[in-house]
């Protein structure tokens, strides 16, 4: 999938479906491409903020690096964008699953529970203090309950 800015939704560029984007994303204030790379796809991950929060954010999977002292507050402000899910779909993946390289200091991160709602395993790097959220990750935490 790949985002189509215009049109506000995401387009798979194999089969051409499209998906509507999450508010969380439309709500993104999208600036300049940084330095580092998204461990997913390998693309610049642009420089974005959300209600004045910081964050990295791959345009192409929608995946997102976000500095551990922002990670509430940027989950906090995604909620005001979200209606509460009722029911918690299955995890997609478990601790040790894969090994991602962090975008800032290329070591492997940790791939850990999130401690928090929404039932999902996060990527962490203690010594960038770096938190990566795979594409709806963020979508997912603010939908739970």
């Amino acid at each position: 999938m790949q985002v189509d800015a215009t049109e506000g939704a995401l387009t798979c560029r194999h089969c051409g479906s499209i998906e509507e984007q999450a508010e969380i994303i439309r709500q993104l204030d999208i600036g300049s491409a940084s330095e580092k790379t998204c461990p997913s796809c390998a693309m610049p991950l642009s420089q974005a903020r959300l209600d004045g929060f910081p964050l990295l954010l791959c345009e192409r999977c929608e995946g997102m690096l976000i500095e551990m002292p922002h990670f509430v507050s940027i989950i906090d402000a995604a909620r005001a964008y979200e209606e509460p899910s009722r029911g918690i779909p299955p995890r997609r993946q478990s601790p040790g699953d894969r090994t991602i390289a962090c975008p800032a200091c290329r070591q492997p991160m940790v791939s850990h529970f999130y401690g928090g709602p929404g039932n999902l395993v996060i990527d962490t790097c203690e010594s960038c203090d770096v938190n990566w959220l795979d594409p709806g990750e963020l979508r997912r935490i603010a939908r739970a309950s």
